[in-house]
């Protein structure tokens, strides 16, 4: 008997409709799904062995919809465990559940390390007002942006500079760290909407908010170090920083022209996220989720062209109307190369911290990641331990507050949902711990320090003999030894 025919004859013999409905949540609680079913799907997320509806739960979320719907198809559980720092509450997600994972598949587990390691610092955290961002924090990125639209607004209605050029790329970068990479972390505010907002600054400053959190949140904060998974680690065909990537002969020299790529990074926002969307994919190869789609596609694509009419085409209009007769080409080509080294000091900042975090001599990589978002790692490994050995901490507390707590690569990682301006103060528990826990902990003490460990780093991958081994997941009981 079908569950239409059940329910109809429940109604008959007089039951109400909510044991009818009753009796529809038990039958979809019974449900199985392999991750292909979930991934081909995009309105189901995965946490842990069960499976939940993300198109209906996504405008219940407290920290936004966007965080849900990027997480479409896919396995959510290390996000909740990366975020919310505790068990999953399944009994209190009960309305949305859809079924439960295939036996056949391998469900996706929680680190009780991190988990312990989060309720050791939560007294901690209340004691300063909470893990969200205080009103200094709040004050440094007002003025931030202010600066930022202040100096923006007088090279185009006033006189646009080399040095202003340069100051602006600078302010840009700082927005990059200190204001949107908290707000899209969902670290700056309580309010899960004020951070969707101030997240929009990533379009502000020439990128796409949609896709810098696939980037981030989706996969190299859920896959940090993964060989397959984590496109921060997917360098060639510039460079070779692990043994599973393909070794080309200009990678000889990588150690002596990083810092030379670094200052093209700009583009990557700037440019080539603005075709990712158009293609929904990041880097051409990690799929978006279509259920965020209808809506960021389009966001994102408007808000790139904004960009480029704040950046371009106004720049050069305004040069254009300046220029004395005669000169209107010259002009508007130092405009644009006014406007060109903006991008580039704004980059080369963002990738130079960025690059000296995960590309040091000992950093740790693995592979265990899948498409679909599951992870499975090692007998003696987790998600604490990997987030530990796989980043590094440069300087201390007056670099944390130019850099928006970027210089804590291993407590940023470990907890992205706390403001950075804590990071200084939960640094000695988190090493205490994660040493305890037999974990690295790698602290430089100078950005020298770090920049020199980088060098080493590259030049050991830059020969092509040199390999170090990338650990897989255990494998399962029946498959060992065969």
């Amino acid at each position: 008997m079908c569950l239409g025919t059940t329910l109809k004859a429940a109604a008959v013999e007089g039951e109400s409709f909510g044991d009818a409905d009753a009796a529809l949540k038990l039958a979809e609680a019974t449900k199985y799904f392999t991750r292909d079913t979930v991934t081909a799907r995009h309105d189901l997320v995965i946490i842990e062995d069960k499976v939940y509806d993300a198109a209906a739960f996504q405008y219940a979320h407290p920290g936004g919809a966007v965080f849900v719907a990027m997480f479409g198809g896919r396995d959510g559980t290390l996000a909740f465990q990366s975020y919310h720092s505790r068990a999953f509450p399944h009994e209190k997600m009960a309305p949305y559940l859809r079924g439960n994972l295939a036996p056949t598949e391998t469900p996706t587990e929680m680190d009780p390390a991190h988990h312990a390691l989060s309720k050791e610092l939560r007294t901690q955290l209340a004691a300063r007002g909470g893990s969200f961002a205080p009103r200094f924090q709040i004050y440094k990125a007002a003025f931030i942006w202010a600066a930022a639209v202040a100096l923006e607004a007088y090279a185009l209605c006033v006189q646009r500079t080399w040095v202003g050029a340069a100051v602006l790329g600078f302010l840009f970068a700082q927005i990059g760290l200190n204001i949107q990479h908290d707000a899209n972390h969902g670290a700056m505010f309580k309010n899960g909407l004020w951070n969707v907002a101030w997240g929009l600054s990533q379009n502000w400053i020439g990128g796409s908010q949609v896709m810098w959190l696939q980037e981030h949140v989706v996969l190299h904060h859920m896959h940090t170090g993964d060989v397959e998974m984590d496109p921060d680690a997917q360098m060639a065909p510039a460079m070779r920083g692990h043994s599973r990537s393909t070794w080309l002969p200009w990678m000889a020299f990588q150690q002596y022209y990083f810092l030379l790529l670094e200052l093209g990074y700009g583009v990557v926002p700037n440019v080539v996220a603005f075709f990712e969307v158009l293609a929904w994919s990041h880097r051409f190869e990690y799929p978006l989720s279509k259920l965020a789609r209808p809506f960021y596609a389009s966001q994102s694509t408007l808000l790139h062209l904004a960009y480029y009419l704040r950046l371009v085409a106004l720049p050069a209009a305004a040069a254009l109307r300046r220029a004395a007769p005669g000169d209107e080409f010259g002009a508007v080509g130092v405009c644009l190369a006014q406007q060109a080294l903006l991008v580039c000091v704004g980059g080369f900042y963002l990738a130079f911290f960025f690059f000296l975090s995960h590309n040091f001599d000992g950093v740790n990589f693995v592979e265990g990641a899948e498409a679909s978002g599951a992870a499975q790692y090692g007998d003696d490994s987790g998600f604490l331990k990997q987030q530990a050995a796989s980043s590094s901490n440069v300087a201390g507390a007056k670099l944390c507050v130019l850099n928006g707590g970027l210089n804590y690569q291993i407590e940023h990682h470990l907890f992205p949902r706390i403001a950075h301006s804590h990071y200084p103060h939960i640094a000695p528990t988190v090493e205490a711990f994660v040493t305890a826990a037999g974990a690295p902990y790698l602290h430089f003490d100078t950005i020298g320090a770090n920049l020199a460990s980088v060098f080493k780093y590259l030049s050991k991958f830059s020969k092509p003999d040199y390999a170090v081994p990338v650990p897989g997941p255990a494998l399962p009981e029946q498959q060992k030894g065969g």
